[in-house]
C-alpha cells in the first residue's frame, strides 16, 4: 500500500473539500433549523460528478477507486455528515446494489439519472422485526399474474420520503427462508405505499422515514437480480455503505478537531489561552493520534475493496473505530467549547448529533465486533 496520496486523489481531496466549505457550509445552519433538505447541494454535486464517484462512467459516474471515493466522503462529512449522506447516500446503497445485480436495462434506466441527481433511490430493508437480524424480513411481495402485490412495513428508511424509487427487500416464499428474499423496485405514487418522517436526534437536514405497503401493486419486471439473492444482494450494497459511514466518521471527526485548535487558541481563561493548557493539549493530541490512525484502517479497507480481495474484517473495524471515534472526538470537542459547544453557532454540536447515529446505520457496532470475531475464529456467533 502506498501512504501517499496519488495527484489525482489530492486533487479530489482539494476540490471536495472546498465544495464542502464554500456551498455545504455556508448555510447548513439554515437547513437544520428548518429542518428542510437542500436539494441544491445535490444539484450541485451532480455538475462536479460527486455523487457517483465510484459508479463506471458507462452508467454515468466517475468510475473512481474506493480510496478516492472515501476521501471524497470523507470531505464532504467534515462539513455535514447528514447533507452528505441525504446527497450522496442513495448513490452509495442503492446506487451499488443496481449496478452489481441490476439487468442492463435497469442499469440503464436508473443510474444515468441517478448520477445526475435528477432522482433518488432508496433501499428499504429494516423493519421493526428486522434490523441486526436482517433474515427476519416479513414483508411479502405475492406474484399474481404479472404482478408483485407487496404488504409489510419499513423502519428508518433513509430517503424514504423522498425516493422516486425504493428498492424494497421482500419474502417471497417464508417456507425457503432467505432463499425466498427478493429485492424489488417500488415507484412513488404506487397505490398502496405510504411514507411518514421519523424525527432523529441528528439527521435534520435530511431524511429517515417509515414506509408502508399495503396490496401495492409493481409489474413483476421491477425485481432487482435473482429471487433467493435478495438478502445477498443488498448486502453488496450495505459494504460499500460501511466504507462511506467509515469514510464520514473520519470526515466529522477531522473537523471538530480543527474547530478544537482555532477555538483553543482564541479562548481565553486565567489571561491566556486555554491552548495553553496541559489537559487541552493532551485531549488535542489524543484527538489527533486516534483520526490518523483510523483513517488509514479507512483507506486500507477502502484499498482491499478496489481489489477485490476479502475485506470484511477490515471494513468492520475500520466503520466500528471510525464511527466510534466521531462521537468520542465530538464529545471532548464540546467539552472544550464548553457552552457555547452546545449551540449550533459552532460545527462541534451538529456532528455530535450526527455521529451517534452513524454507530447504527449500515450494522451496528456490535455487528461489525461479530464479524471481527466471525473472520478470526470461523464461528458465526449470529446464528
Amino acid at each position: 500500500m502506498n501512504f501517499e496520496l496519488s495527484e489525482e486523489q489530492m486533487m479530489f481531496r482539494d476540490m471536495a473539500r472546498k465544495f464542502a466549505e464554500q456551498e455545504m457550509l455556508p448555510t447548513l445552519k439554515e437547513y437544520e433549523r428548518q429542518r428542510k433538505i437542500n436539494y441544491d447541494i445535490i444539484k450541485k454535486m451532480a455538475a462536479l460528478g460527486l455523487l457517483g464517484v465510484h459508479i463506471p462512467q458507462e452508467y454515468g459516474g466517475a468510475g473512481l477507486d474506493y480510496i478516492s471515493a472515501a476521501i471524497i466522503w470523507e470531505q464532504l462529512s467534515r462539513a455535514s455528515w447528514t447533507q452528505t449522506l441525504t446527497s450522496v447516500g442513495h448513490c452509495v446503497l442503492a446506487g451499488t446494489i443496481l449496478m452489481n445485480v441490476a439487468s442492463e436495462e435497469q442499469k440503464q434506466r436508473y443510474l444515468p439519472p441517478l448520477c445526475r441527481g435528477e432522482i433518488i433511490i432508496a433501499m428499504a430493508a429494516v423493519e421493526p422485526n428486522a434490523g441486526s437480524d436482517a433474515t427476519a424480513i416479513e414483508t411479502t411481495a405475492v406474484l399474481n399474474g404479472d404482478e408483485w402485490v407487496i404488504n409489510g412495513t419499513k423502519n428508518f428508511i433513509c430517503h424514504g420520503s423522498i425516493a422516486d424509487v425504493v428498492l424494497v427487500l421482500v419474502q417471497t416464499d417464508r417456507s425457503k427462508g432467505t432463499r425466498g428474499m427478493a429485492l424489488i423496485a417500488v415507484d412513488k405514487g404506487t397505490p398502496g405505499l405510504s411514507s411518514a418522517v421519523v424525527e432523529m436526534v441528528g439527521d435534520r437536514a435530511g431524511d429517515v422515514s417509515n414506509l408502508g405497503f399495503s396490496d401495492c401493486r409493481v409489474s413483476r419486471e421491477n425485481l432487482i437480480g435473482q429471487i433467493g439473492r435478495g438478502l445477498q444482494n443488498s448486502l453488496v450494497g450495505i459494504d460499500t455503505a460501511r466504507l462511506f459511514i467509515a469514510a464520514g466518521g473520519i470526515g466529522m471527526a477531522q473537523s471538530c478537531l480543527d474547530a478544537c485548535i482555532k477555538y483553543t487558541k482564541e479562548r481565553y481563561q486565567f489571561g491566556k489561552p486555554i491552548a495553553s493548557f496541559q489537559l487541552v493539549q493532551e485531549t488535542i493530541a489524543r484527538m489527533e493520534a486516534e483520526i490518523e490512525a483510523t483513517r488509514w484502517q479507512v483507506y486500507y479497507a477502502a484499498e482491499l475493496k478496489t481489489k477485490g480481495v476479502p475485506h470484511a474484517k477490515e471494513l468492520s473495524a475500520a466503520k466500528w473505530l471510525a464511527t466510534e471515534l466521531a462521537v468520542r472526538v465530538s464529545a471532548e470537542a464540546i467539552r472544550l467549547h464548553g457552552a457555547y459547544g452546545c449551540t449550533d453557532d459552532f460545527p462541534v454540536e451538529h456532528h455530535y448529533r450526527d455521529a451517534i447515529l452513524s454507530t447504527i446505520l449500515g450494522g451496528t457496532t456490535e455487528i461489525q465486533k461479530l464479524i471481527i470475531g466471525r473472520e478470526l475464529l470461523d464461528i458465526n456467533a449470529m446464528v
